[in-house]
């Protein structure tokens, strides 16, 4: 069987890949999986999170699969959860792209403002608001991925100590940051975005939030499924969740069609919050937490 260099190049990429090995430290070893498309440089720095964000985007099947994402779509030059370089190698490859500029800059997790950020550092010496400022200037496209990122999610929810804030809050109001919310974020949504990046060269339409309209239009309660059944009295009940504390009539998404967990290839999710009998958290919301609590009550 004959193997093209791309298949080669697939295939050795691929295992890099699954071993933690980022885009760069590939081109060192003669394997660019960007060199036959020009695949965009994306730099991602994880913040004030969880990083269930980079988890969600790794389960990303339906409109793309993570190895299409990162083999064929983009190149991750640093991830400080996927790559395999550690200390002054890593850093080294984030600064020597810095530097060149023209990259999409992806920023998880909240920025921690309080004591001078010094709650949370990007690596030594440099702590993640000032890492997030510096590497903000140069990006030619910014996305905030998750709530945290976003608004300053569960990390800014009272009483926080810390002072967390979301990208643009930091970055200021000259900067064109796309927010893209959630708890975690869909892959999709993600997905989705720097695809519309790519395609057009200019981020899609946004609403007052910095959410994509392509997938925070419509509220969830206007596509819920369970928006003219009776109310439910308990959870686990079937019926609409309104008087459990369901915010579907003031979430923006587009949950309820999209779903979560999809099986395969160009194939909605599985499953979804109010499906699952649990009522819509408003987790994609500016306000969120504070603003949609207490989530078990009406």
């Amino acid at each position: 069987m004959k193997i093209t260099r791309r298949d080669f190049i697939k295939a050795t990429s691929a295992l890099g890949i699954s071993l933690g090995m980022p885009g760069w430290a590939l081109a060192r070893a003669g394997l660019d999986p960007s060199s036959d498309g020009g695949a965009p440089p994306v730099i991602w720095l994880q913040g004030q999170g969880c990083s269930g964000c980079s988890v969600s985007l790794l389960n990303s099947i339906n409109t793309m699969s993570i190895q299409d994402l990162l083999l064929n779509t983009i190149n991750l030059e640093y991830h400080p959860t996927l790559m395999a370089a550690a200390g002054s190698q890593a850093v080294k490859a984030a600064e020597d792209r810095r530097i060149k500029g023209d990259y999409v800059l992806v920023v998880e997790g909240a920025v921690p403002t309080a004591a001078g950020g010094q709650f949370c550092h990007a690596w030594d010496g440099r702590t993640f608001m000032d890492v997030v400022k510096s590497y903000g200037k140069n990006a030619s496209h910014i996305l905030a991925v998750g709530t945290c990122a976003s608004h300053g999610g569960i990390p800014g929810g009272k009483p926080d100590a810390t002072g967390a804030r979301g990208v643009k809050d930091v970055l200021g109001t000259t900067a064109t940051v796309v927010n893209i919310p959630g708890c975690p974020t869909h892959p999709d949504w993600i997905v989705g975005t720097v695809a519309h990046i790519i395609s057009y060269n200019q981020a899609p339409a946004l609403d007052t939030y910095g959410r994509p309209l392509l997938f925070f239009q419509n509220k969830v309660h206007a596509r819920c499924p369970e928006r003219s059944s009776p109310r439910a009295r308990s959870l686990g009940e079937g019926g609409c969740l309104a008087d459990l504390g369901c915010k579907g009539r003031e979430t923006y998404s587009d949950c309820p069609v999209r779903k979560w967990n999809s099986s395969g290839p160009n194939q909605p999710g599985v499953n979804w919050c109010v499906e699952a009998r649990n009522p819509c958290g408003g987790c994609t919301e500016h306000d969120y937490p504070d603003g949609k609590s207490p989530f078990y009550e009406k």
